[in-house]
């Protein structure tokens, strides 16, 4: 059942029960990139962090899965463009050795040959098309390849800019078309802080009703693992819920926990570019340590209290978060009197 008129909720988790499985690793390998998007701050792309030695990544791996054993961890690495790493297939190839998995953000654009080369070396794709330096063609054909061998996920960056604007639309249209993704129209913030560049109510609209217009129209005949996804809100005093996913978190503007109290760092962890190890890119607590040194990395051992007013990250909004129950009231119903006047 939905949430209560007052769209009370004391407890987010995860919709999908094997999410509850995985522990989640988003890794910044470098900030190396071939695109230079107007939107993208230049430290996400300027190559000021070089990438980091094979065997102080393999090291940090296995410490990780030492840490969190006997669960399953899930890398999924980001950047930059991470396939410009000359070790890259390398670490999918040890990762894949030593029994984990495996995936990756990137923005599409190594030949056709290298993505079927490598193909079978991943277990999840995210493909995010950037309409200022994407291909359209090149990316939609990317997008069929990697969806018949992974879960693929496709972002589609929707421009503000009226001229760019069709070219998103037209990706989404030709990537729905395609058997087996998944989509999310992804609205730009500025400077990846807390607002929103100015869209027009017609963009808007399209942004907010993009599962209507664009995602249930998928065909889906396979099904894959699933590391994180669509969130479920728990009234547990009423025993109602009600699902919802990190965009529409975001949109909303219902992307505040603060002073809840957050799995982040029990069930997932993200590593920056200059190595530090965080509980999420909220940065919430500071640096747990730095991958280069995992043996001096203090690794969590219970939730961490949410000290931030927005979650303004769709992998830091993904993990579990518990309302304290001092910050609410349950109030019993009064009773009635039934006797007869």
């Amino acid at each position: 059942m939905p949430l209560g008129p007052q769209n009370f909720y004391n407890r987010l988790d995860h919709h999908h029960e094997d999410c509850k499985n995985w522990i989640v690793v988003n890794w910044n390998l470098g900030n190396m990139c071939n695109f230079s998007c107007s939107y993208c701050p230049s430290i996400l792309h300027d190559g000021s962090f070089g990438w980091n030695d094979f065997e102080v990544v393999q090291k940090f791996i296995d410490v990780v899965i030492e840490n969190y054993a006997p669960r399953k961890v899930y890398f999924e690495f980001t950047g930059g463009e991470v396939t410009l790493w000359r070790d890259f297939i390398r670490t999918a190839e040890y990762i894949k050795e030593r029994g984990h998995d495996i995936g990756f953000i990137s923005n599409s654009s190594r030949t056709i040959r290298w993505w079927e080369k490598n193909k079978e070396k991943f277990d999840h794709v995210c493909l995010s098309f950037h309409p200022e330096e994407g291909n359209a063609e090149h990316f939609i054909e990317v997008v069929k390849i990697m969806s018949q061998q992974c879960r693929t996920h496709v972002n589609v960056m929707m421009h503000y800019d009226s001229e760019i604007w069709p070219s998103c639309v037209h990706v989404a249209e030709e990537a729905i078309k395609i058997p087996n993704i998944s989509l999310a129209l992804q609205p730009l913030i500025i400077d990846f802080g807390e607002t929103l560049y100015e869209y027009t109510s017609e963009q808007t609209e399209l942004i907010d009703n993009q599962w209507t217009k664009f995602g249930k129209k998928i065909q889906h005949t396979k099904s894959w693992k699933m590391y994180r996804g669509s969130m479920d809100m728990w009234d547990d005093v009423n025993k109602l819920s009600q699902n919802s996913s990190a965009h529409r978190f975001i949109n909303d503007k219902t992307n505040n926990w603060e002073g809840w109290l957050c799995w982040s760092g029990l069930e997932q962890i993200v590593v920056d570019f200059d190595g530090s190890v965080m509980i999420g890119w909220c940065r919430v607590g500071g640096a747990l340590g730095n991958m280069k040194q995992p043996e001096r990395i203090r690794w969590p051992v219970k939730p961490t209290m949410c000290t931030k007013s927005m979650c303004h990250c769709n992998f830091d909004i993904m993990s579990k978060k518990l309302l304290p129950k001092n910050r609410y009231i349950v109030e019993e119903d009064e009773e009635v009197d039934t006797s007869i006047q």
